[in-house]
């Protein structure tokens, strides 16, 4: 399974999945590890709703086909994941996104190839 991070330029970094807390955590830079000694993450049991981005898509490049989301928070954050198609039926398949859980989730988003 492949997620990676999408920033407003448009570069991607490797998330991890913590399925124990239920959040995604960005794989710090250098800066971030050894300077200011913090790990950025995302708690998906704050995640409101979340929705393809074709825009994203066509900006950001990846040697996989990935599918590009856009999930809202109820802090109002935005955060822009990829994921390819096992990501994608994993996290569509553990999320809890607006009071809804499993199969309902999995059948509002289809896998298709970018």
């Amino acid at each position: 399974m492949k997620i990676v991070y999408v920033n407003k330029q448009h570069q991607c970094r490797m998330v991890t999945l913590d399925e124990g807390e239920n959040r995604f955590w960005v794989k710090p830079n250098l800066r971030e590890r050894l300077i200011e000694k913090r790990m950025i993450g995302f708690n998906l049991d704050q995640l409101e709703s979340i929705k393809e981005m074709p825009a994203i898509a066509e900006k950001v490049s990846s040697a996989l086909p990935m599918v590009y989301l856009l999930m809202m928070f109820k802090d109002k954050r935005q955060v822009a994941v990829g994921v390819d198609e096992k990501g994608l039926y994993a996290i569509t398949a553990a999320l809890k996104i607006a009071g809804q859980r499993g199969e309902e989730i999995s059948d509002s988003l289809v896998y298709t190839s970018l």
